[in-house]
């Protein structure tokens, strides 16, 4: 079974209550001409009447009593002799009202004054419609022109309308698109701008490299003392090294912008997520012989993605060990509490400069502290990794008395 349901429109309802209170005043003076119809015939038929009544007393004084006797109480038998005369000269009942001028004036009077009201009606339908449409059409002019704008880039214009109706409906939901596309404008070109300083940054730091790789190649092509290739040669593996390191770096970090990474939610035990980041990691701590401290609970644990985390911690302990000098310190700690699960790494390094703190996040910086050949892109993926699941990391560090990051994993409320 089909269920068909009329949606109340508001205009259309002004429409038609217009209309009927127009019709509602037509009638009313239809009404009103009517009564002024019959008024008029009444003073007519009395004005005949006594015309008549003229005549006859006029030439029978004697009749003057029974004529207004039969006017005030009528007679039947009178009538029917009246009738009589009438009909003695052709004039019937039925075609008094064509044959009578009284009656054809009344007539005449009641059609001219239906057809006056009709023409009124319809110019006033005619009236109420013209400027109905003339009001919806300027609306949907006022829409399109709105939508000319947006099509220019122009978001500015505030087409919103509190009144009621599917016009005013429209005109919001248009708005809220609008409001959407200004948002997504200003996202791509905020996108746009990021993109350009990116590649910025990424041509310059591959700059660096190559410029070393080619000089180490026309220094190959003078042939050199095997001594010197075999230097040379290992220079270049360094730097190809370095620009494999950048460019997986920044595919991974283009991953992330873009939001095709999709982390996992799985049980990670904070004990294990250290070992398996200082596994990664114990070339150089060997070259640095740096002492490493790990304490914190056995069953710490958080919700996230094992192998992110560990990208993650590994640039963290890869900064902090860069910043150490040999035979240094790296502490690390953690703890689960009922609110998150937190790791602390500290390293016994210089620390990092004041005016060097609020940047060490951002990508490609490089403090002053920094040792040569440092990229600055680390400490950016590490947060970028961490803040993707829900955590964040701060910094905090002292002159000469080393950095401490902290990294917080909050736990999920649902």
């Amino acid at each position: 079974m089909i269920e068909i349901k009329l949606t109340r429109n508001p205009e259309a309802n002004r429409l038609f209550t217009l209309f009927a209170l127009l019709l509602a005043g037509l009638l009313i003076t239809a009404i009103l001409f009517s009564l002024a119809g019959r008024h008029h015939l009444k003073q007519a038929l009395v004005n005949n009447q006594a015309a008549i009544i003229g005549a006859v007393a006029e030439k029978y004084p004697e009749a003057e009593q029974d004529m207004i006797k039969q006017i005030i109480e009528k007679d039947n038998d009178a009538v029917q002799r009246g009738n009589d005369i009438l009909s003695k000269y052709g004039i019937q009942r039925e075609g008094i009202a064509l044959e009578t001028p009284l009656l054809q004036n009344y007539y005449r009077y009641n059609l001219s004054m239906y057809l006056l009201l009709a023409i009124l009606a319809c110019t006033a339908f005619i009236l109420t419609v013209l400027v109905f449409l003339k009001k919806q059409y300027g609306q949907i002019r006022e829409i399109t022109q709105y939508a000319g704008k947006v099509n220019e880039g122009d978001y500015s214009l505030d087409i919103r309308d509190n009144h009621e109706g599917d016009l005013s409906i429209l005109k919001n939901e248009i708005y809220k698109i609008t409001t959407m596309l200004k948002r997504q404008a200003a996202a791509l070109q905020s996108d746009k701008v990021i993109l350009a300083d990116s590649i910025a940054d990424i041509s310059h730091q591959l700059k660096t490299p190559l410029t070393s790789l080619f000089v180490l190649n026309d220094l190959l092509s003078d042939n050199p003392s095997e001594h010197d290739k075999e230097i040379f040669l290992d220079r270049i593996r360094s730097q190809l090294q370095r620009i494999e390191w950048l460019v997986t770096s920044l595919l991974k970090l283009s991953k992330l912008d873009a939001g095709t990474v999709t982390m996992k939610k799985d049980d990670i035990y904070v004990n294990f997520l250290v070992e398996k980041a200082l596994e990664h990691l114990s070339i150089p701590l060997d070259i640095k012989m740096l002492q490493v401290n790990i304490e914190g609970e056995k069953n710490a644990k958080f919700t996230g993605d094992f192998n992110w985390c560990s990208e993650g911690l590994i640039n963290i302990l890869k900064n902090c060990i860069e910043h150490t000098p040999e035979q240094g310190d790296l502490h690390i700690s953690f703890e689960e509490n009922p609110l998150y699960t937190v790791i602390t790494i500290a390293d016994s390094g210089p620390g990092i400069d004041q005016e060097d703190l609020p940047y060490i996040f951002n990508r490609f910086y490089k403090g002053k502290n920094s040792p040569e050949g440092h990229v600055g892109i680390g400490l950016a993926m590490a947060q970028e990794f961490i803040a993707k699941q829900g955590g964040d990391i701060t910094v905090k560090s002292e002159k000469n008395l080393g950095s401490q990051f902290t990294i917080k994993f909050y736990k999920s409320l649902t």
